[in-house]
């Protein structure tokens, strides 16, 4: 290796150390959770499915659409055959944390030093909103992830000099592939952001043009239909006989999201909405204190249709605020870029001694102390923290307008730390919100027992496996308080349910004669309530006896909770 191709693999190195060493500190030495909790049904689906594949499909009655989430399913479900379940969760995780700090400290990299896009990344992987989703087999921590992947590569279109110059369009297209795999809401999201990127170049920027621009279009076109058709090529390896096209298309005009709504203006309570609101005011101060600099206009830009697509989406199609929290999480990829490019577009690539990293060095315990925050916080305090960030970063800009080096640095500094740990603080003190069982946070540093009760819930999917077989059809009761409704979850719990009732109904066994499963999982906390659900179950269906295995779930109430099997001989 020649001198001067060590000399420019030096830098990459030291980046390359730099955020393995973040991501190492935010997954394994912070006092992060790696289980955090779950938020049922959803959660259990997609991590019965990374685990098990077409095991529980093929046992469905209906298989649903959740097998069609391949952006989570495939490449966790690659790394469990390789690692098992616990290795390869973790590693998922760690991989994860590792691509968001990385696609940040890019993204900052790109406009300023390698000390504040340390700084950056580092308080962005310490959020609780991050490292509560990418603990969860929920698909909104991978959201994130691939979120924060999109955006930055749409600055490397539009203002990075690649060697390959087609490379990252094409890469573009491959991570929208990867989103739409995901969730297609999450897809639209971070195109929005990322058309809005490349305008940027072209209105502000005089190397960019509307020609270049197409030209990018062509080559995400490209990178999307060749990541789509691989993602579509694993479902059918993963999931034989199942149509990712048909069953996708079925099921979008089969749901009602209006059937499940309990209150629709239940995002209007949310205080964590202040983030994306802050994050705009944040850029706002920036390009009005650059004169309309390009990165802080394109934080700006990233900001506004951040929130601008989320309002217009939830004014068409209000059925997603269901699921209010994750649907809000979706909103911190463009908050997280937009403060981090504000920033860096203050302090753009002033050089400033590294004393001055003593400053969000002494903010990280303030950090984790205000992510295991459990207070609720009301909404004239929210706007207190939120006037009180916008205020931070309107000091330090007025600074770095007539300051050193130094001065400037420690300003913004501050600004950071005190918008990180205000961010902490409006997610934490959200409350619970939706009728979906929405965990606290602060799970993201506080044990909650996710790992225990993920292991009882594998052993219980695992004996229903081990107790069926392909060719059978089962279907699930669960107590009428769902108390096992978790558990039952792993097993696709929800449209296979054959009774929400303590004992079948005329019409439920009516029901059950027309979809005929060959058995049918139930699940209770005490095993007095199973056999009087079995009892209900038409005699003319030949019951077996219950065949049963004990798990051990807190919180409701038991010890040991059952997980029963009936095998069903229909006559003719």
């Amino acid at each position: 290796m020649t001198a001067a191709r060590a000399s420019k693999l030096r830098p990459v190195a030291l980046d390359a150390i730099i955020v393995a060493a973040i991501s190492i500190f935010s997954a394994f030495l912070s006092g992060s959770r790696q289980w955090v909790g779950f938020n049922s049904p959803d959660s259990e689906f997609y991590a019965s499915l990374a685990l098990f594949g077409n095991e529980v499909t093929d046992r469905a009655i209906d298989p649903a659409y959740f097998w069609t989430r391949l952006g989570f399913i495939a490449p966790v479900r690659g790394l469990i055959s390789l690692l098992g379940p616990w290795a390869g969760f973790a590693l998922w995780r760690f991989l994860l944390i590792a691509l968001i700090v990385a696609s940040l400290y890019w993204l900052i990299r790109q406009v300023s030093s390698r000390k504040l896009a340390s700084v950056i990344a580092l308080f962005a992987a310490l959020n609780t909103m991050v490292l509560s989703y990418v603990g969860n087999p929920y698909l909104t921590g991978t959201i994130l992830a691939a979120t924060l992947l999109f955006i930055a590569l749409g600055t490397w279109c539009t203002f990075g000099t690649p060697r390959i110059y087609w490379l990252p369009a094409l890469i573009s297209g491959a991570t929208a592939a990867w989103l739409l795999m995901l969730n297609p809401y999450a897809c639209f999201l971070a195109l929005s952001m990322w058309v809005g990127i490349r305008l940027v170049g072209v209105y502000v920027t005089h190397t960019d043009r509307w020609r270049a621009l197409l030209f990018d279009t062509v080559a995400a076109i490209a990178g999307f239909a060749v990541s789509l058709l691989m993602f579509i090529a694993l479902g059918l390896l993963l999931f034989p006989g199942l149509n990712w096209v048909s069953t996708y298309l079925y099921w979008n005009g089969r749901l009602d999201y209006t059937d499940f709504i309990s209150d629709p203006t239940i995002w209007a309570s949310d205080i964590a909405l202040l983030v994306p609101v802050s994050a705009l005011i944040i850029a706002a101060i920036s390009a009005i204190t650059t004169r309309g600099n390009r990165w802080a206009v394109t934080a700006v830009v990233v900001a506004s249709t951040n929130i601008a697509f989320t309002a217009i989406y939830y004014a068409l199609v209000p059925g997603p605020w269901l699921e209010a929290p994750h649907y809000i999480a979706k909103l911190w990829p463009g908050s997280l870029a937009a403060i981090g490019l504000a920033a860096a577009a203050l302090l753009q690539r002033r050089n400033f001694p590294a004393s001055a990293l003593l400053v969000p060095l002494a903010a990280v315990p303030l950090l984790l102390w205000s992510g295991r925050w459990a207070e609720v916080i009301e909404r004239p305090m929210g706007v207190m923290i939120v006037l009180l960030i916008c205020l931070g970063f309107l000091v330090a800009a007025s600074i770095t307008r007539r300051s050193g080096n130094l001065t400037s640095a420690l300003a913004v500094l501050v600004a950071l730390a005190i918008t990180a740990i205000g961010m902490q603080l409006l997610q934490n003190g959200r409350g619970l919100m939706g009728i979906y069982g929405q965990y606290p946070f602060r799970a993201a540093y506080v044990d909650f027992s996710g790992e225990q009760i993920m292991r009882e819930k594998i052993k219980a999917e695992q004996w229903i496996i081990d107790n069926t077989s392909a060719a059978d059809t089962v279907g699930i009761w669960t107590d009428p308080e769902h108390q096992m409704a978790a558990v039952a979850a792993m097993q696709l719990w929800g449209y296979n349910n054959v009774s929400t009732e303590a004992e079948l109904t005329r019409d439920e066994v009516d029901s059950l004669e027309l979809s005929t499963p060959t058995a049918i999982a139930m699940y209770a906390p005490t095993r007095e309530q199973v056999d009087v659900f079995w009892s209900s179950i038409p005699p003319w269906a030949r019951p077996s006896p219950p065949e049963c295995t004990t798990v051990k779930i807190p919180g409701i109430g038991v010890q040991d909770a059952y997980v029963c099997l009936t095998h069903l001989r229909w006559l003719s």
